[in-house]
C-alpha cells in the first residue's frame, strides 16, 4: 500500500527559502528508484514551502525522509518551525493522463 508524506518547512527568511529550493531540485533528481511515486515542491508564501509526496511503502518513505534530513544537516537550513503529516493512501486518481 502506497504512503503519503506531506512537509510544511517556514524559513526564517525569503531568503532561506530561495536557497533551500535552489539546493533541493538537483537533490530531486537522486530520488529515482527510491520508491517515490509522485513528487511536488509547492511555494505557500515568500518564506514557507509545501512538499507533497507519495511513496511506495513505508520503509522506503523513511529512507526517503533519512535522506532528506541529512541533506538539510549538511547545509543547515534555518527554519522557524516544520509540521510533518503522513499516512497511509486510501485512494488515489490521476485525472492528467
Amino acid at each position: 500500500m502506497s504512503v503519503f508524506r506531506n512537509v510544511v518547512l517556514n524559513f526564517k527568511s525569503k531568503d532561506d527559502c530561495e536557497n533551500y529550493i535552489e539546493r533541493y531540485k538537483p537533490f530531486m533528481d537522486t530520488f529515482e528508484g527510491t520508491g517515490l511515486q509522485s513528487f511536488y515542491l509547492c511555494r505557500l508564501t515568500p518564506d514557507s514551502l509545501l512538499i507533497l509526496a507519495m511513496l511506495d511503502t513505508e520503509a522506503n518513505a523513511k529512507k526517503l525522509l533519512e535522506k532528506a534530513a541529512e541533506l538539510r544537516e549538511v547545509n543547515r537550513f534555518e527554519f522557524h518551525d516544520q509540521v510533518v503529516l503522513d499516512g497511509k493512501i486510501e485512494k488515489s486518481c490521476n485525472f492528467i493522463n
